[in-house]
C-alpha cells in the first residue's frame, strides 16, 4: 500500500466519521495531525496507521541486473 492509498484510506475513515476533529477524537490522534497527514504534509505514522489497522513494512531491496557492455 502506498502512502497516498493510505490517505485515501484516511480520507475515507474521516468521511465515515463526519470530520477530521470527530475521527481524531475516536483514535486519540490530535486533529493537526490528522490533517497534516490528509494534506500530505506529513507522512502517516505509528498512531494514524494503528488507527487504520496498518503497520509500516521495512524497506525491501531488491538486485539490479547488471549492465553488460
Amino acid at each position: 500500500m502506498t502512502a497516498e492509498e493510505v490517505r485515501a484510506l484516511l480520507r475515507q475513515r474521516v468521511e465515515a466519521e463526519g470530520s477530521a476533529n470527530a475521527w481524531a477524537r475516536l483514535n486519540g490522534v490530535s486533529h493537526a495531525y490528522t490533517l497534516d497527514a490528509l494534506a500530505g504534509r506529513r507522512p502517516p505514522g505509528p498512531a494514524i496507521l494503528s488507527a487504520l489497522g496498518l503497520e509500516k513494512a521495512d524497506a525491501t531491496y531488491r538486485p539490479v541486473e547488471a549492465v553488460h557492455g
